[in-house]
């Protein structure tokens, strides 16, 4: 059962007189909470149904099912308040339920994002320091994925992490085709290394 029922069912167990004094006490609660309070023209002939409907519009599910259950405080009908509370109790669940679905699907859309990065990209840093022959490397890539500049001027950096950093210089502007054939290439290369890495 939503809130608005719960809220519903509450104000019906009130006399007319009573209901009354609640709309009457509600507007006073709303001035004394700090809350715009809701605008006597919509409570003064309001029945139980639109009252509720008043509170969760105004308040929200929250604080109208705390207002409410304050104002039957004060009018000495405190025994009908628990109900409103069981209501609330469950509407923070069913808040919280939503909010762990909710982060579970991103979780979901993270790794699905995650797993559509290309094996290089996502294990840049790793190659970077971690792939030693990468004169070989090049060689293979020479003619298909690099032309005969981008490979002379790869080949000229000092160090194998230097190399693999310029080469990744040029990665911007590759497609996957381009990707896929670096992979081949570090997998004939690194076998080990690259099979360790998609362990991961």
């Amino acid at each position: 059962r939503g809130s608005r029922d719960c809220l519903l069912c509450t104000l019906n167990e009130l006399g007319e007189d009573e209901l009354g004094r609640f709309k009457v006490k509600l507007a006073d609660m709303g001035l004394k909470g700090g809350y715009n309070p809701i605008p006597w023209g919509r409570l003064g002939k309001a029945k139980p149904a639109e009252v509720a409907t008043e509170l969760i519009n105004h308040y929200g599910v929250r604080c109208g099912l705390e207002m409410a259950g304050e104002v039957l405080r004060a009018i000495r009908r405190g025994e009908l308040a628990g109900g409103l509370a069981e209501a609330l109790e469950t509407y923070e669940e069913r808040c919280r339920e939503q909010r762990l679905a909710l982060c579970r699907v991103r979780e979901m859309q993270a790794r699905t994002v995650g797993s559509l990065e290309h094996f290089v990209d996502r294990h840049r840093a790793e190659l970077i320091q971690r792939v030693s022959m990468v004169d070989g490397v090049l060689d293979m890539l020479c003619g298909t994925v690099l032309d005969n500049e981008q490979y002379q001027s790869i080949r000229a950096e000092r160090s194998n992490p230097e190399k693999m950093r310029k080469l990744y210089e040029l990665m911007p502007s590759w497609n996957r085709v381009c990707k896929d054939r670096l992979y081949q290439v570090l997998k004939s290369k690194h076998k080990f290394l690259i099979e360790e890495l998609e362990g991961k």
